[in-house]
């Protein structure tokens, strides 16, 4: 009797309580890893704020609830504790794409080759070269230090963009310059008399040990003068004489981006005003847009719904598999909010302006750890591309590669004044058809196939839709609500499901989410672009943006687009 009522005892404990924790440790780890993802977004934002390039910050992620199979009091039984959920972490393992294209106020960078200094005192600069800045020749500069009067020899200063850099070195005493320092001597004298025999002792003098650094000072470069901001220390304890080389565009705290080409960085002060004009270009350079790059968790939970996280540009999406729900949890890097500047026709008068946010993050590695241990996780910004386009004047959404010739570098201009008149961001799902970017499998679309990709535009068209509405509470009554001001009239959002998903070689996206954003979006392509633009109308609708971008009507805003380039790389069993 007392055997069964165990037995019965143990089989309710079995059915009822061990799925209820093990229910509990699923959804305490989705939540943990829920949060992880959060964190590991704003690491990725914070070294693209601070323009950290190549330095890793590392995060550690349970892959899995690490509740391995015990028994407690009943040790007869190993079977009286839940079994361990698992995970996969995955890097591009879904590989959107994102084609953007701008209406703007830019200069081609190939028309700059070979430009020699002029008394404007632009940079002399070689073409997709290295940098050449008044006063220097290369990047890493190469000197003698014969002593520390002649430290750097030749002498070293320079200009590059706003800043005047004067290499010296300077001197570090073993005791700090005191009033009984005699710099003729060169040393600490320490005054004092005895009298001992009618005789008067001379004061001693203490022999101070010097060192010698380099360092560089900093000055900002300006019409009134030269002003000292900053001293940083380059090469510590010089051995004279000596040999040394430092290589200035290497250094993030003097050049804010790791580029071998410093006009891909901060070029607007080396470009003659008179080469940047009003110019519409797309980044679709190749048959097919640019690829974003994804980092991906995915659960296999036994007790709860599995639920997979998504981090994608700088937003973050959650999905489950097995009911179809999905949310936004936070939107991609894209912000809208007004601002005030000087009006240039009205010195003295502020005028409020839309300014447009975008950090396209691309991701570019590959790589998948999957089970119940932890992962660490090392990011790592490679590349900050600060309003520089890899683009063509050949606008067009469907595939096909642009003309021979016609992709080149843009940059915008830059500062507190209006660059652009239109942007068209077009989100394109994953399509498994397409192997690199020249070329794509001549086959139709599986039905899971569509799905997903259908899926995946509505979750982007979702995020679109909370930029809209984040934009609308940022207005508050401190900016002008008039008509010219509504600033959400100035977004328009869509989705294309085209009807050539279900042929072999379609001759544009089949599915795509769109934002376009202009003073006057909402007349000119709302007729052609529905909230959902199916079968019949996607190639109407995208020549009606087209045409937007190429001509648009209206009030200019500020763009201040960034392009990163992220590196993620997972380590298996870290603690």
């Amino acid at each position: 009797m007392i055997v069964a009522l165990l037995t019965i005892l143990f089989s309710m404990y079995l059915l009822y309580v061990v799925p209820i924790q093990g229910r509990d440790a699923e959804i305490s780890h989705m939540k943990y890893i829920t949060q992880e993802f959060i964190g590991l977004k704003a690491d990725i934002d914070g070294l693209i704020i601070n323009n950290k390039v190549n330095l890793p910050i590392a995060r550690s992620f349970e892959l899995g609830t690490l509740s391995s199979v015990g028994s407690g009091s009943l040790s007869v039984l190993p079977l009286s504790s839940f079994i361990e959920a698992t995970g996969l972490l995955m890097v591009n393992e879904q590989n959107d794409f994102l084609m953007v294209t701008v209406h703007g106020n830019m200069a081609d960078l190939s028309k700059i080759a070979n430009r020699s200094n002029n008394p404007s005192g632009y940079f002399n600069v070689s073409y997709n070269t290295e940098i050449q800045v008044s006063g220097i020749d290369e990047a890493i500069l190469s000197f003698n230090c014969f002593g520390p009067e002649a430290c750097p020899y030749p002498p070293i200063n320079f200009s590059m963009y706003d800043r005047f850099f004067n290499v010296t070195t300077r001197t570090r005493y073993t005791f700090d310059n005191s009033a009984d320092y005699d710099p003729v001597k060169q040393v600490i004298i320490r005054n004092f008399s005895i009298n001992f025999d009618n005789k008067t002792y001379t004061p001693i003098e203490i022999p101070v040990n010097r060192t010698y650094d380099l360092i560089v000072e900093v000055y900002v470069n300006n019409t009134s003068g030269r002003f000292l901001t900053a001293e940083k220390t380059l090469i510590e304890n010089l051995v004279f004489p000596g040999n040394y080389t430092y290589n200035f565009l290497k250094d993030n705290d003097l050049v804010p981006n790791n580029s071998s080409d410093y006009y891909t960085v901060h070029f607007d002060d080396g470009i003659d005003p008179g080469l940047f004009d009003w110019q519409a270009i797309t980044t679709k350079v190749s048959r097919f847009s640019p690829r974003i790059g994804s980092f991906q968790y995915e659960s296999s939970n036994r007790y709860w719904v599995n639920q997979n996280l998504l981090y994608e540009m700088g937003g973050l999406f959650m999905s489950q598999p097995a009911d179809g729900g999905s949310s936004v949890m936070l939107i991609p890097s894209i912000a809208l909010t007004p601002t005030w500047i000087d009006d240039p026709d009205n010195p003295g008068v502020r005028i409020q302006v839309l300014k447009v946010s975008i950090n396209n993050i691309r991701i570019t590695d590959t790589e998948d750890i999957s089970g119940s241990v932890s992962a660490q996780i090392f990011s790592k910004v490679d590349h900050i591309y600060q309003n520089l386009f890899n683009g063509t004047e050949e606008i067009d959404s469907f595939y096909g590669s642009p003309p021979a010739g016609t992709v080149s570098l843009w940059k915008m201009r830059e500062g507190e004044e209006t660059n652009a008149k239109a942007i068209w961001l077009q989100f394109i799902p994953d399509d498994p058809r397409v192997i690199n970017s020249s070329y794509r499998e001549i086959r139709p679309l599986s039905y899971e196939e569509k799905q997903r990709m259908k899926a995946t535009t509505e979750l982007w068209k979702r995020g679109f839709d909370q930029v809209r509405t984040i934009t609308n509470k940022t207005q508050s009554d401190t900016f002008v609500t008039d008509s010219d001001h509504d600033y959400s009239r100035w977004m328009y959002n869509f989705r294309i499901e085209d009807g050539d998903a279900n042929q072999d070689a379609p001759t544009s996206p089949p599915y795509s989410a769109n934002l376009v954003i202009g003073k006057k979006v909402l007349s000119e392509i709302a007729t052609d672009c529905s909230p959902i633009t199916g079968s019949g109308n996607a190639a109407a609708c995208q020549n009606a943006v087209r045409e937007y971008l190429e001509n648009p009507d209206g009030d200019e805003f500020i763009l201040d687009y960034s392009e990163s380039e992220l590196s993620l790389v997972m380590q298996s069993g870290a603690l």
